[in-house]
């Protein structure tokens, strides 16, 4: 297969193909069709993003890491990026990388409940189940929805019973 298409048309049409084939979880077409994109905005930036989720289907952690990083460092105003990049060097190398990118995220994104979720997370697996409990409780206090998904995330098992007792378990009537 060529690394372009065969015939170079304009960026959206290569960007709706490209979603096409994502959809179609045809990944290396949709990446053929996505490397036809200009590197340049804002090409580039919808070319990067597509590729962190052809990686991410493909379950292809180290390259997910390696895109995550630099749209983290293109645009580090953005939470996801912070979010994506610890979640695949998670599972390319290691929770405490995984740990510190999001301590790092916390500092320039200091409301963010989605990276208090994730460290929390962390903390859980690493065996500190106050820090966890921390971080949930703050990540709630921005955004209840956490509430109802630490109840259900695997990473969180190990505090499933003090939040119980926290009252995160119950249904209202």
């Amino acid at each position: 297969m060529s690394d372009l298409p065969p015939h170079i048309l304009s960026p959206t049409t290569h960007l709706r193909r490209a979603s096409g084939y994502f959809d179609l979880e045809m990944y290396q077409e949709a990446d053929r069709e996505l490397r036809a994109l200009p590197d340049e905005e804002p090409w580039l930036k919808k070319k990067k993003v597509f590729q962190v989720a052809i990686r991410q289907d493909l379950k292809d952690w180290a390259n997910m890491r390696t895109l995550s990083r630099e749209l983290r460092y293109l645009y580090p105003d953005e939470e996801d990026w912070w979010v994506s990049d610890a979640f695949a060097t998670r599972r390319s190398e290691s929770i405490e990388d995984a740990r510190e990118i999001l301590l790092d995220g916390l500092a320039v994104h200091y409301e963010s409940a989605i990276i208090r979720y994730n460290l929390a997370c962390y903390a859980c697996l690493l065996g500190h189940p106050g820090e966890c409990l921390d971080f949930l409780k703050e990540a709630a206090r921005r955004d209840q929805k956490y509430k109802e998904m630490a109840m259900e995330d695997e990473d969180l098992e190990a505090v499933r019973e003090a939040l119980q007792q926290m009252g995160w378990g119950a249904k209202l009537a």
